[in-house]
């Protein structure tokens, strides 16, 4: 290459677009001013309680016993393992959509890495219970994700790859919104129902949700990737689907054959 050529393509990169982008220089943190995501998390929440309210309608299990000899032991320790894989599933799908969030908004990227850091590991406070109810590690060891879980991971890897990471932010704002709303009292009757000792890591789990403010947490992350009014409808598309999702699972046949060989069940 001559002088005379090297010099006319440094020129033209310079005066030329740039054309390195998708990496968050311009720091966008989505239309909505403080207000508006105030506004606009009122009306998640609003939306979430009325899907909360469906949920103890359709899902038998949603009701706990207040008796021990009507304890549901199959559903219980399946539901535990299913939290975990879905944890443990998830946090593969919701670690890579950080390096998605921060090509337009490194503050949001910043706010859902924390959040990871948070809740990376929290499948093992459900294993913990499990063994507790007397499902050795083992058999644990031994037992596929539900179809239904696979599915819901299927449904994140696709949101992530095609629609972008808004879809899996929602997902966390509504179960940790409901975690922080519900969790607590789930496992104050469990606590009665079994011993306290049996509870301890969903005991664990749950404040960790509410002395780390979780729904705050991923409310503003959320909240930076909303850029338009589509963005707006979309959330509470993702709340129903996700719903959905979760619903298939609770009202299905895997939770309620729930672990077989369970070693040293208690019931």
């Amino acid at each position: 290459m001559s002088y005379t050529t090297k010099s006319k393509l440094e020129s033209a990169d310079k005066i030329s677009p740039v054309r390195c982008k998708g990496f968050g220089i311009q720091r966008d943190n989505g239309c909505l001013s403080m207000r508006e995501a105030e506004d606009f998390r009122a009306e998640c929440d609003a939306y979430i309680d009325e899907q909360i309210k469906e949920w103890q309608r359709d899902v038998a299990s949603a009701h706990l016993p207040e008796k021990l000899e009507d304890f549901d032991w199959d559903v219980y320790r399946r539901g535990l393992l299913e939290t975990a894989y879905r944890i443990r599933l998830l946090r593969v799908i919701e670690s890579k959509a950080i390096s998605q969030i921060a090509k337009t908004s490194p503050d949001a990227a910043k706010i859902w890495a924390e959040y990871e850091a948070d809740e990376m590991t929290h499948d093992e406070m459900f294993l913990d219970d499990l063994v507790n109810s007397g499902v050795d590690i083992s058999v644990i060891n031994q037992y596929e994700p539900s179809l239904e879980t696979k599915l819901l991971v299927g449904y994140f890897a696709y949101l992530l790859e095609h629609e972008g990471p808004l879809g899996v932010v929602s997902y966390s704002y509504l179960v940790e919104y409901v975690n922080v709303k519900m969790e607590m009292n789930r496992v104050d009757i469990l606590s009665k129902l079994l011993s306290e000792p049996m509870v301890i890591g969903q005991r664990a789990h749950a404040y960790t949700d509410i002395n780390h403010d979780h729904p705050t947490m991923v409310w503003e992350c959320l909240s930076k990737l909303i850029k338009t009014e589509n963005d707006k409808r979309a959330v509470f598309v993702y709340f129903d689907n996700f719903k959905k999702l979760l619903m298939m699972f609770m009202n299905g046949d895997d939770i309620k054959e729930g672990i077989k060989d369970s070693g040293n069940a208690i019931a």
